[in-house]
C-alpha cells in the first residue's frame, strides 16, 4: 500500500530533525532535497504549505538562519476545533469572572482574542455577567500584533464586537492598538490605572503564552508590567502548549502532526462551507519557530 503524501512528508522531516540534531548536514540537506521535491508535485495543497513552512524552519535552525522578529503568521490556526468549544470555553471564563466581581461593579478588560469572523463571533465579551439585571459597566481594550495592521478590517471588528455586548454598557468606544505584548504598549495609549476602586482589570491572553515564553526578556518585560498593572484576574488560552516539550525532536514531531492533522480538517471545511474563513483567521494564527 502506496504511502500518502502527508506519512511521506512526516518522517522524510523527521529524518532531516534527527539529521540536523547528530550535526549530520549532509544527510539533512538532502532529506530537504526529498522534500521540495514531494512538495513540487502538489504545489497548492493545504499540505504542501505547512510541509515547506516546517522545512523552511528546519533549514534556519540549522545554519542559525533566525529573523529579527518571531512574529510572522503560521499557516495553520492554532485551535480550529477552539471555535466549535468557544461557549464551553468561555462559560468557565464567566465562572471565573463572575466569581471575582463580587463587590466590584466596574471591568476593564484588555484583550488579546480579536480578529473574529461573523461565522465564529463568540467573543468574550459575551461571556461578561449582569447584576440583578442592570448591566455592567465596562470598558475594553485590545491589543493587536502590528503586521495585523494591514489585514484587520477594524470597523468590521467594532461591529461584530459591540453587538456581543449584550450584558454590559461600554463606559468608552472599544479601544484598539498594537503591540505584541502589554510590555510594548505605551501607557498614553492605554490608561492601565482603575478609575474607581470598585474597578476590576482582566487580562486575557488569547495564543500568546507560547510565543511570550520564547524569549526571556520579553516574558520578564511583560511580568514587570502585570506587576505594575496588577491586574484581578490573568486568563490565558493557548493550544500550542502542549508542544513545548524539552525535548527538540519531541517537540517537532507533536507540533508537526498536529499541523498535518489540522490542515486536513480545513480542507475539508473549506470544501463543506465554501469559504475562505480558514485562511482568514490564520494571519494570527501563531508560529513554530524552532531554535
Amino acid at each position: 500500500m502506496a504511502s500518502s503524501f502527508s506519512d511521506t512528508a512526516l518522517n522524510l522531516l523527521l529524518s532531516c530533525a534527527k539529521a540536523i540534531e547528530d550535526g549530520d548536514l549532509k544527510r539533512a540537506d538532502a532529506c530537504l532535497h526529498y522534500i521540495l521535491i514531494l512538495a513540487d508535485k502538489r504545489p497548492y495543497s493545504y499540505q504542501t504549505i505547512v510541509v515547506k513552512y516546517f522545512a523552511d524552519a528546519l533549514v534556519r535552525r540549522a545554519y542559525g538562519l533566525h529573523p529579527a522578529s518571531s512574529y510572522f503568521a503560521f499557516p495553520v490556526d492554532p485551535a480550529p476545533y477552539y471555535h466549535y468549544n468557544s461557549c464551553r470555553i468561555n462559560g468557565v471564563i464567566k465562572k471565573v469572572i463572575g466569581y471575582a466581581l463580587m463587590g466590584n461593579r466596574r471591568l476593564h478588560l484588555i484583550d488579546f482574542s480579536i480578529p473574529y469572523y461573523y461565522r465564529f463571533q463568540n467573543s468574550v465579551l459575551r461571556t461578561l455577567p449582569n447584576f440583578f439585571g442592570y448591566p455592567l459597566s465596562v470598558r475594553v481594550s485590545y491589543i493587536l500584533p502590528p503586521f495585523l495592521k494591514e489585514y484587520v478590517d477594524l470597523s468590521r471588528q467594532m461591529e461584530f464586537l459591540t453587538k456581543d455586548a449584550v450584558n454590559v454598557k461600554l463606559e468608552d468606544e472599544l479601544k484598539v492598538v498594537y503591540g505584541n505584548s502589554l510590555a510594548e504598549v505605551d501607557e498614553c495609549e492605554i490608561d492601565f490605572k482603575r478609575r474607581r476602586d470598585d474597578e476590576m482589570v482582566v487580562v486575557y491572553y488569547k495564543f500568546k503564552l507560547e510565543k511570550l515564553v520564547r524569549d526571556a526578556k520579553a516574558m520578564e518585560r511583560e511580568l514587570v508590567r502585570l506587576k505594575e498593572i496588577n491586574p484581578t484576574i490573568v486568563i490565558m488560552l493557548d493550544f500550542y502548549s502542549n508542544h513545548t516539550h524539552s525535548n527538540f525532536l519531541t517537540c517537532f514531531k507533536d507540533s508537526l502532526q498536529y499541523s498535518l492533522k489540522t490542515v486536513d480538517y480545513w480542507a475539508e471545511l473549506h470544501h463543506n462551507l465554501g469559504c475562505k474563513y480558514g485562511w482568514e483567521c490564520n494571519i494570527e494564527a501563531g508560529e513554530v519557530e524552532f531554535h
